[in-house]
């Protein structure tokens, strides 16, 4: 692969991936949604591993930025200073959803019962989420500015 390729892989791969942030938190929050809608009682160990595998997958989304599969010369194009920038405001912004997620699951238990299965995969899910909504986004508009 010349470095012409490389450089349009990369920017098709760039343009591409904002998309499949998105994508990756919609699937998140509806698998989250259908398991939270179903009763204690009837969640299968099957449930948890796949949300389990789920997050890790999309931490490690997070952690890189994706498409460590693509080559290490297209990932360190994909991997610029502004994807850098953009990776690491998501993760703040994904820490911060998850304390205040956490404080207000505190509040709420103090008037409703929350079990802690329940409460720790609110959390999780709303962290992972929004720091993967605010790459997306971020990514988005920087390729829309360059």
């Amino acid at each position: 692969m010349g470095e012409v390729d490389r450089v349009e892989t990369a920017e098709r791969l760039g343009r591409s991936r904002s998309r499949i942030f998105f994508m990756m938190a919609f699937v998140l929050f509806a698998q989250q949604a259908v398991y939270l809608a179903s009763p204690e009682a009837s969640r299968s160990p099957f449930q948890i591993g796949a949300w389990f595998i789920i997050i890790l997958l999309m931490l490690l989304l997070i952690a890189t930025g994706g498409f460590l599969l693509k080559g290490r010369k297209v990932w360190d194009l994909l991997n610029d200073e502004t994807s850098r920038m953009n990776r690491a405001a998501s993760q703040a912004v994904g820490f911060w959803m998850t304390m205040l997620t956490a404080m207000f699951i505190y509040v709420d238990s103090m008037f409703e019962a929350v079990s802690l299965n329940e409460a720790l995969h609110i959390i999780v899910t709303v962290g992972v989420g929004a720091a993967l909504i605010s790459f997306a986004a971020r990514e988005r508009r920087a390729h829309q500015l360059g």
